[in-house]
């Protein structure tokens, strides 16, 4: 005999469980919200206005978060001594349009810590006034974090490195500011064990140094950016470690009246112990020669091995151009100098 299922009788499958939001008005209900963020992530979405916090916002360990303000009108004021955001193991998360304030004290604006913190998203922020970093990547060696995105922000007065990569691989930093409206940041933006990445159209003014690519970064491209103004160097790639950066591409970049705390003093650019590296269509310059130049455009120091340096501007120099040992492999023409 044949028998027609109960399906009356059968349970359901359960739906799967949505991640859950909130909005917030106050700092009290800030809090509350990153409180009750679980495993399962969600959203916290911020109205206009300022949010004081004396502790830090802390998560860990879980994926799928997302911290949205209504834009600039809408401002988190760290008063505490510590870093005022950490995601700890996080992966899949986005902060976007917020203003986050430091006030001159310690720690960091954003941080994102541990091998598990990858795929993370900082759009449309303005961090300033750390005394650390504005926004800062602190991966594992072990397992380096991978496809975080810097884009679209500015890091403004933070004095350390405004924006620090470590063990931070297949990075998108991309449309972003780091300046200063006052001190001066000793790094705009510093890459350290930090490969396979796009760093583009990024615009660096008034720090000491603009931009720093250390030992462990390679295979990156650093494309149509400005790297001006700054205290002393523009840009120093590699450090003392043999090999430290390899096959990067430095095309179509503005490095203009650096050196400005010691007029004449500093190269626009520096490299050591860095090979296989394309260099070309960039311009170095000065915006006002009569006051400030650069001691040389480009040094390619010890250990600089097998660089292409093809159809560059070099210009407003007290020395040579252009600085590089004979017999190392270099490919060097087609560049207009002084």
């Amino acid at each position: 005999m044949f028998v027609l299922p109960l399906l009356c009788a059968l349970t359901p499958p359960a739906a799967p469980a949505q991640p859950r939001a909130w909005d917030v008005a106050t700092s009290a209900q800030l809090v509350a919200a990153a409180a009750r963020i679980g495993s399962r992530g969600g959203t916290i979405r911020l109205a206009p206005g300022d949010y004081t916090l004396t502790k830090p916002l802390l998560f860990r360990n879980t994926n799928h978060i997302v911290l949205a303000g209504s834009g600039w009108n809408t401002t988190i004021r760290f008063e505490g001594v510590a870093d005022a955001l950490t995601f700890q193991d996080c992966a899949f998360c986005f902060v976007r349009d917020l203003l986050i304030d430091g006030g001159g004290k310690a720690g960091s604006g954003i941080v994102f810590r541990g091998k598990g913190s990858s795929s993370n998203t900082v759009d449309q922020c303005r961090i300033s006034s750390f005394a650390a970093s504005g926004i800062r990547f602190e991966g594992d060696a072990a397992l380096p974090q991978s496809s975080n995105t810097v884009s679209r922000c500015h890091l403004i007065g933070n004095m350390k490195e405004q924006l620090y990569s470590r063990y931070n691989n297949d990075f998108y930093i991309i449309r972003n500011q780091f300046g200063t409206h006052g001190k001066f940041p000793e790094v705009g933006a510093y890459l350290v064990n930090s490969s396979a990445g796009s760093y583009t159209l990024n615009y660096h003014w008034g720090n000491r140094v603009a931009f720093r690519m250390a030992a462990g970064s390679h295979f990156n491209r650093i494309e149509n950016n400005r790297f001006e103004n700054s205290r002393a160097e523009g840009v120093i790639l590699g450090d003392e470690k043999p090999w430290a950066c390899m096959l990067t591409i430095f095309t179509g970049n503005t490095v203009h009246t650096n050196s400005e705390g010691a007029p004449g003093k500093h190269a626009a650019m520096t490299a050591t112990n860095v090979h296989d590296c394309t260099f070309t269509s960039n311009q170095v310059f000065s915006w006002d020669a009569t006051h400030v130049k650069h001691l040389h455009s480009l040094v390619l120091g010890a250990g600089c091995r097998n660089w292409i340096v093809k159809d560059n501007i070099l210009r407003a120099n007290e020395g040579p151009s252009l600085v590089y040992a004979e017999g190392n492999g270099h490919i060097v023409k087609d560049n207009l100098a002084d």
